[in-house]
């Protein structure tokens, strides 16, 4: 794990655009990214939108994501709908460079048709789809994708996405896996806000031994990189 602290928002996403740059400049083919979503999401696509525009090559980017609400595409909780406001149209992203989710579908039959689809689209790498670079966000409760505390067995369920609950509403989401995430060649992590320090305190602390699922990722990912503007101390 490689820790960026620094002392803004705005910096945090700078660098971790920077980053992503500099991948996609020795990567030849179409760059597989995975977007989240969440208020961070949100602030890093109007960022991409107003001071990316000629920094990073977007044709090269092919769009997924690591996770979604069961919900139609125009429906305002639709983490779809958030990047096509804030990014893809304000940029004229190609259709056929966006791979959405489909929350509209019966989630489970869905969850299986998007596992097919990142199959036949990404390169393989140890038996399972690799995406060139995953974008994870990171709850107060300590959960990353939509995989929560009360889900564990999804950090290790050898399926690529999987169809999971929100612990308090019920909300039935899509999620991408612990083993799909952790097979990802580029893992970056921005978190943002004074209200996440404590958890990601805890989450990076070699001493912790609690179940969060954020704390698994970092802990067992090959390399993840974290962004944060908090005051986090070692």
């Amino acid at each position: 794990m490689k820790l960026c602290i620094f002392n803004s928002a705005e910096e945090v996403l700078q660098c971790l655009s920077k980053n992503l740059a500099s991948c996609m400049e020795k990567h030849d083919a179409p760059f597989h990214l995975a977007l989240s979503g969440g208020s961070t999401a949100r602030m890093m696509f109007e960022f991409w939108a107003e001071k990316c525009k000629g920094n990073i090559h977007w044709e090269q980017l092919r769009f997924y994501w690591v996770d979604e609400r069961c919900v139609a595409p125009d429906d305002e909780e639709s983490n779809f709908k958030y990047a096509e406001d804030l990014l893809f149209r304000p940029l004229g992203i190609p259709a056929e460079h966006i791979c959405r989710i489909r929350g509209e579908e019966r989630p489970e039959m869905e969850a299986e048709y998007y596992s097919e689809l990142v199959r036949r689209s990404l390169p393989d790498f140890s038996g399972l789809p690799r995406f060139d670079g995953i974008i994870l966000g990171m709850g107060e409760d300590g959960h990353t994708a939509s995989i929560f505390p009360e889900c564990p067995e999804l950090l290790t369920d050898k399926r690529c996405y999987a169809v999971t609950r929100h612990p308090q509403t019920g909300q039935k989401r899509i999620t991408m896996t612990g083993t799909l995430i952790l097979n990802g060649k580029n893992i970056w992590m921005p978190v943002v806000g004074t209200r996440k320090t404590a958890v990601l305190q805890k989450a990076i602390s070699t001493t912790w031994s609690g179940d969060w699922p954020v704390a698994y990722i970092i802990s067992h990912a090959r390399e993840v990189i974290v962004f944060t503007d908090s005051g986090i101390e070692f």
